[in-house]
């Protein structure tokens, strides 16, 4: 595999390296190891592109700590003939910047194929990964590339967050994977990271989260008009989740002209990345059997938008969830 992927990426282009538009610790991980692969075994220049933001504080402290940089995709001018990687992302999906009439040269993803890449010239998509970052560990393995300490905290890092610290959709791959990475780990920046500070506003906004909280049934929706970063979303899912009432969790946040979705479950014979694909549409969403996100557009000529909209997400997941009929309770 190793071969196919320098192969694609030879020629004298500079590399574009575009995860999804606000990427987690899984996504810039990866690129970053794309990125040292590029420049250790081809010699090529190599950048990092960001079609959105990243507020997450683990993952800004994960930038900071960890040496990675980000260009914004809007400074790249990126053409038909640029050569471009997707990571942890594929083409076509309304969580990446790539325009639509550019095909990339290498798409790598733990996601499942969202539809037919065949003009794609390098296609790694290995939808049985907990995480990209695993994927990309083997490849550094093949390499046989001296691993730096900050490298190695970052791919560990993504996998442990991806997974869950091994517990959520893990496999023997993410498994060895971590074990290969941890003795290279800087466990003084991991701490760092792990456990990075966070302001007062965040605080307030997990408070709001807690109070909007409504169980329906086997579900609990919180919604957030509006949320400091589309990263939130996923953060309150996650936390609603570990109500011991609930099966699923879903927290739905407007942030500027687009509506986001985070949907958890603890259910391992329904497929979470399908149940929002039809909530959402296949293009606006994905996911695994436990974790699924995507986003919608808002209309920004309507007043309070983002509530009328996340109203509709919520009560097309209640009715494929059998929780449409469900008597409204407050979490709190």
């Amino acid at each position: 595999m190793l071969a196919g992927l320098l192969q694609a990426l030879s020629g004298p282009e500079p590399l574009i390296i575009l995860p999804h538009d606000n990427p987690d610790p899984d996504a810039l991980a990866s690129a970053a190891a794309l990125k040292y692969l590029a420049q250790e075994l081809l010699e090529k220049d190599a950048v990092i592109a960001q079609g959105g933001i990243v507020g997450r504080a683990e993952n800004r402290a994960m930038l900071t700590y960890l040496n990675i940089d980000l260009k914004p995709v809007r400074d790249l001018h990126l053409r038909a003939d640029s050569l471009v990687a997707l990571v942890d992302t594929q083409p076509g999906r309304v969580n990446n910047s790539l325009p639509r009439e550019i095909v990339p040269a290498v798409v790598i993803d733990h996601h499942p194929a969202y539809a037919d890449y065949r003009q794609v010239p390098f296609l790694d998509l290995r939808d049985e990964y907990g995480a990209t970052s695993t994927i990309l560990t083997e490849y550094v393995r093949e390499a046989r590339v001296e691993l730096e300490s900050k490298l190695a905290t970052a791919l560990f890092y993504g996998i442990s967050a991806e997974t869950q610290d091994l517990g959520r959709e893990a496999t023997p791959a993410d498994i060895a994977a971590a074990q290969f990475l941890y003795p290279y780990t800087n466990k003084r920046r991991l701490a760092k990271i792990e456990n990075a500070r966070v302001p007062r506003v965040y605080f307030r906004a997990f408070h709001e989260a807690i109070e909007r909280a409504v169980i329906y049934d086997r579900v609990v929706v919180s919604i957030l008009p509006e949320v400091q970063y589309p990263d939130m979303v996923a953060e309150v899912a996650d936390f609603l989740l570990r109500l011991d009432e609930v099966e699923w969790a879903c927290a739905i946040g407007g942030f500027g002209e687009n509506l986001h979705v985070s949907l958890r479950t603890t259910e391992r014979d329904v497929n979470a990345g399908d149940v929002l694909q039809r909530v959402l549409g296949n293009e606006s969403a994905g996911g695994h059997d436990m974790t699924a996100g995507g986003r919608m557009p808002l209309d920004p000529r309507e007043a309070d938008a983002a509530v009328h909209a996340a109203a509709v997400v919520r009560d097309r997941l209640l009715a494929l969830l059998d929780a449409a009929g469900a008597a409204p309770r407050a979490l709190v």
